[in-house]
C-alpha cells in the first residue's frame, strides 16, 4: 500500500466517522422536548446564608395534595423513573413566593407498585404528609417550567408540634434549623436574607 493510498483511506474513514457522529448528534437534538430531572444534589451549602441565597424560594408551606407526575426514560427506554408533584399552599413566603400562593414541587415518586422492581428513593426525606407543614428551600426547574424541586437534603424541615425536624439533622447547615421552634427558623432565614 502506498503512502498516498494510506492517507486517502485514513481521510475517508475519518470523514465517515465524523458524518455518522454528526448524524447521531443532529438526531438527538431534534428529539421532541425530552424531560430531564434537575440534579437536586449537585450543590451543598456551607452555611445558612449560602443556603438561603442559593434558593429561588424559601417557604413555610402546607402540603395539600400529591399527584403522579411525568415518567423519565433512559436513553434506551429500558429503565424509567416516575415522578410525583406535591402541591403546597404557602403559609409564609420568606423568599420568592407570597403568602397564599400555590407551589408545586416535583420529586421522585414514593409510590412503588406491588411486585415491581421500582427503586424507592427517600434521600430527600421521603413522602410528604398531606396536611403537614414544611419549611422548604426550593429551586425552579431548569427548563423554566412551573415546578420547583427541593434544593437538597439540607432544604426540608417538617413542622412537628411547632419544632423543625430536619431530613439530615447531622448536616451542619440543617443542624442550625433542626429542633428550633418554627418562629426561630423563620427568623434565621430572614436574618440570612440581609
Amino acid at each position: 500500500m502506498t503512502r498516498k493510498t494510506f492517507l486517502t483511506c485514513t481521510v475517508i474513514v475519518a470523514l465517515c466517522g465524523l458524518s455518522i457522529s454528526a448524524a447521531f448528534g443532529w438526531r438527538s437534538h431534534q428529539q421532541p422536548g425530552q424531560p430531564y430531572a434537575a440534579a437536586s444534589w449537585k450543590q451543598h451549602f456551607k452555611d445558612t446564608k449560602e443556603l438561603v441565597k442559593g434558593s429561588d424560594a424559601v417557604v413555610l408551606a402546607r402540603a395539600d395534595s400529591v399527584a403522579p407526575g411525568r415518567v423519565a426514560y433512559s436513553s434506551g427506554g429500558d429503565d424509567s423513573l416516575a415522578f410525583e408533584v406535591v402541591n403546597f399552599t404557602v403559609v409564609d413566603g420568606l423568599k420568592g413566593e407570597k403568602d397564599g400562593s400555590t407551589v408545586s414541587v416535583e420529586r421522585v415518586s414514593s409510590a412503588v407498585p406491588d411486585g415491581s422492581d421500582t427503586a424507592y428513593f427517600n434521600f430527600d426525606g421521603g413522602s410528604f404528609q398531606v396536611g403537614g407543614t414544611y419549611l422548604l428551600f426550593l429551586k425552579k426547574q431548569e427548563d423554566g417550567g412551573p415546578f420547583y424541586y427541593q434544593i437538597n437534603d439540607q432544604g426540608r424541615f417538617h413542622d412537628e408540634g411547632g419544632q423543625l425536624v430536619a431530613v439530615a439533622p447531622d448536616d451542619p447547615v440543617a443542624a442550625a434549623f433542626h429542633g428550633r421552634p418554627v418562629k426561630e427558623g423563620k427568623a434565621l432565614v430572614k436574618q440570612s436574607l440581609k
